[in-house]
C-alpha cells in the first residue's frame, strides 16, 4: 500500500474523500463545509500538513482537548 497516496488519510490510511485529488474543483469537498477536529489538525505529522487531506471520520473527531 502506497501511505503517500493523496487520497488517504495520514492519519488513518483510510480514503480521504480528498476532490482535489481526484481531479475535481475544491469547493466540492466535504471540508469546505465541516468543521475540522483541532486535535485531528494537531495530531498529523508535520511533513503531512498542507500535502494530504485527512478523511471525514478522523476531521469530524468528537474527542475534546480537555
Amino acid at each position: 500500500m502506497d501511505n503517500n497516496s493523496a487520497d488517504k488519510c495520514p492519519l488513518c490510511n483510510s480514503d480521504n474523500l480528498c476532490v482535489i485529488a481526484a481531479g475535481r474543483p475544491a469547493d466540492s469537498c466535504w471540508c469546505v463545509q465541516a468543521d475540522i477536529s483541532a486535535i485531528a489538525v494537531k495530531a498529523l505529522p508535520e511533513s503531512e500538513r498542507g500535502v494530504r487531506c485527512i478523511c471525514p471520520t478522523c476531521g469530524k473527531s468528537e474527542r475534546s482537548e480537555n
